[in-house]
């Protein structure tokens, strides 16, 4: 019988895991590095210019101390003034294509409803720079925005493209009152009708909710777990072999697949 293997997606695409590069975070160095280490995705966070560039950082804003403004109140030539640690979009999966990963897409922003209203639909628009130049089955689209991952599935199914979306349950509960913060994860532990009307066919859950409980949930209706963001080495351990687990996202992916492939030796240090 063959081996269960989790997959590990790169968060940031493995830059955490090298430092500093030039003064900045360098997603391009991150996917090389992750592609070296054997990762299996890329993990990177997309977000939409005022002009409709689209760019990936992890940060909603641009630049740093006085100068940060808002990455969506931006056009691209000014993001790339105040900011040039940011990288392009098209940048990003000119040298994905060639790595061998696939893509883990974190959608970071949305239609405005009277855009949406006009025909816009900027997610798609994001999904279908994406597909041009990556592998569809290589694709995987997080979001906990019912709309985005509804209107994913709609485009996935009349394109024939087996992109997989993933529901994302879990978030902050800084500044909620304590009642509506208990609220918040009695439905994240909870999310039946969520998902259902996401129409996701995956779940994204924070790892203390996977651990809880999603992971049962999610064997039981059969639907694949991706658990992020999973760091210290005994997590990895925890779910790297356990088999109701589809993928981890992690800050670390090289000492990943070194506890998944060879676990008896020593862990990759940067």
């Amino acid at each position: 019988m063959e081996r269960h293997r989790v997959l590990v997606s790169a968060h940031r695409c493995g830059y955490a895991e090298l430092g500093t590069v030039g003064g900045h975070e360098d997603p391009l160095a991150g996917v090389t590095h992750s592609a070296r280490v054997g990762a299996d995705y890329c993990e990177f966070d997309v977000r939409r210019c005022v002009d409709g560039t689209f760019v990936v950082s992890h940060d909603a804003d641009g630049g740093t101390g006085d100068d940060a403004v808002k990455i969506a109140e931006l056009a691209w030539p000014d993001l790339r003034a105040r900011a040039p640690a940011v990288c392009a979009l098209d940048d990003l999966l000119a040298v994905l294509a060639t790595s061998g990963l696939g893509a883990h897409v974190d959608l970071k922003f949305r239609t405005p409803a009277r855009e949406r209203r006009a025909g816009a639909t900027w997610e798609l628009d994001a999904l279908s720079t994406i597909a041009s130049r990556l592998d569809p089955s290589r694709i995987v689209v997080t979001s906990g925005v019912q709309h985005t991952t509804t209107s994913v599935r709609t485009w996935a199914r009349e394109h024939g493209a087996p992109v997989v979306v993933a529901l994302s349950i879990g978030g902050s509960v800084e500044g909620l009152r304590w009642r509506d913060a208990l609220r918040t994860r009695w439905r994240e532990l909870f999310p039946q009708l969520r998902f259902r009307d996401s129409e996701a066919d995956a779940v994204a859950a924070h790892f203390a909710l996977a651990m809880l409980r999603l992971s049962r949930w999610t064997t039981h209706i059969g639907v694949p777990l991706l658990v992020w963001t999973v760091d210290s080495a005994w997590l990895q351990k925890r779910f790297l072999h356990d088999k109701r687990i589809w993928m981890i996202t992690t800050n670390k992916p090289a000492q990943a697949i070194a506890l998944r492939d060879h676990p008896r030796a020593r862990l990759w240090r940067a």
